[in-house]
């Protein structure tokens, strides 16, 4: 080929690839599950590095707030110079706690529930969130740093069938013929009633009949399920004082057997025909491990099993894998009122928003989203209108855009709804986003050393989680500590 043409098929090429470059949109062009992208002119000719955010002063200004000397001033004798030595100290530490967010009446509500913390024997804390806090991560941390501070121990409230393969807390057995109805996700078509407990799914061993189909006495179901310790938990939550099983939903008594410490402590029949009951009993002095076994023609909807102590503070993890949070209003509201008039919780800690990041496509879908989260703010006030509402944001999370990971674009602007549909509706806000550092955060915390997340971009590494978690804990126990500051003055 001679020079010329060599030249001419160059500069053809070239052009054919300009225009290609000028024809693509910026988002690429979308086949199936592939997107084709072209480079642009500036990212041909210009290194256009995308920056993410440095977040190593908030990983190393990071400390514990509980280690923190207790300030107790003598109103007689006035502050001594060591009072007010650790007084500096902490003014200037706290000064790195991303606080929450709040309104007068949402600090009402959290004074409400500052009290109950200060005065009552037992506390009941119901933590709800996404993936992001599923295994018990984050709560496992947070349950602890308040059991420790306040007294309490056990894991609180848990699904009848596990539905994730890792559980920090606690390790669980159930024989094979148990299935889990959650009211979220693929919702099973067969169940014609919204009774799913206040877990957001409901757990049975036996085949659902519905009401309209005669029920015969033909077949004898049996099932087991145990929870016991975890070896690498915190230890606090080794330890099962009580045990509460809420059920329903049986159309025949199921003989109930529950084993602890090698012996039978319990031997009674669930009730039928009810649609919502309790079986409990006090369980032996260091008792690590409780099995129920069931036998019967017929077996129950079972809610949740609880094992904690009847003193201190109680802290569930509820996770709800793929859930944007909005299950509230879809359970049935005097079934769900019922669960927790016998659970009474002081304080709820709702965190959601990641799920539906990826699929938000403009301002109006986050609008649409601020409303249904609002109503299930609104209908958790109905049910427990005692109870203060903490609601922790989305962290950062990114997707990847050709050679890069960036934060969602409509990411931000959720987490300003959210913050504004909270705050509003008389509940405090925790922005975890602007708390681990903000727009392209997620990267540095991908990249830190050790990880503190996963390369999903997504969810934290269990590191991760534990720093994450002491951050909320602190920002919480600031709160605490100025209300008792308040309540000396």
């Amino acid at each position: 080929m001679r020079p010329i043409q060599t030249l001419a098929y160059v500069m053809g090429v070239f052009l054919l690839l300009s225009l290609v470059m000028v024809i693509t949109p910026k988002d690429g062009v979308t086949v199936g599950e592939f997107t084709f992208h072209m480079p642009t002119f500036k990212e041909m000719l210009v290194d256009d590095k995308v920056e993410y955010a440095d977040v190593s002063e908030i990983i190393g200004q990071q400390f514990e707030i509980d280690s923190l000397v207790e300030i107790e001033v003598d109103t007689l004798m006035g502050d001594t110079l060591v009072e007010v030595i650790h007084r500096a100290n902490y003014d200037t530490l706290v000064q790195r706690i991303h606080k929450l967010e709040m309104s007068r009446l949402g600090r009402e509500n959290l004074e409400k529930f500052f009290y109950h913390l200060q005065h009552d024997s037992m506390i009941r804390i119901m933590h709800y969130g996404d993936s992001q806090i599923e295994g018990d991560r984050i709560t496992a941390f947070v349950r602890n740093k308040l059991q420790v501070r306040f007294g309490g121990t056990g894991v609180g409230l848990r699904p009848a069938l596990q539905p994730y393969d890792y559980v920090f807390s606690a390790n669980q057995y159930n024989t094979d013929n148990w299935k889990r109805y959650p009211i979220y996700g693929d919702v099973d078509s067969t169940i014609t009633h919204d009774r799913y407990g206040v877990m957001g799914a409901f757990s049975r061993y036996a085949p659902l009949v519905p009401d309209s189909v005669p029920f015969k006495d033909s077949m004898l179901y049996e099932a087991e399920m145990t929870v016991s310790k975890s070896d690498i938990s915190y230890r606090r939550t080794r330890e099962y004082d009580y045990m509460r099983l809420f059920y329903g939903n049986t159309r025949r008594p199921v003989q109930t057997l529950v084993f602890a410490r090698g012996d039978t402590i319990l031997s009674d029949s669930l009730q039928a025909n009810v649609d919502y009951a309790v079986l409990e009993c006090a369980l032996p002095d260091s008792t690590e491990s409780v099995t129920l076994k069931f036998s019967g023609n017929d077996g129950p909807d079972v809610y949740g099993i609880e094992l904690a102590s009847r003193r201190g503070v109680i802290v569930d993890n509820i996770a709800l894998r793929g859930s944007s949070g909005t299950i509230f209003t879809k359970a049935d509201y005097v079934h769900s009122m019922k669960m927790y008039k016998d659970l009474n919780p002081e304080l709820f800690i709702l965190q959601f928003g990641g799920n539906v990041v990826p699929y938000i496509q403009n301002n109006k879908a986050i609008k649409r989203y601020g409303r249904y989260f609002g109503s299930q703010i609104k209908r958790i006030k109905a049910l427990c209108p005692d109870a203060a509402i903490i609601v922790i944001g989305p962290s950062d999370m990114s997707t990847k855009e050709k050679d890069n990971y960036v934060t969602y674009k409509h990411l931000p602007e959720l987490v300003a709804t959210l913050r504004e549909v909270s705050v509003s509706s008389g509940c405090a806000y925790w922005d975890m986003y602007t708390a681990m550092g903000g727009y392209n955060s997620m990267p540095s915390w991908v990249n830190a050393e050790p990880s503190l997340a996963r390369p999903d971009y997504v969810h934290f590494s269990p590191k991760g989680a534990r720093l994450i978690a002491n951050m909320f804990y602190n920002s919480l126990m600031f709160e605490y500590n100025e209300y008792l500051e308040e309540a000396r003055r």
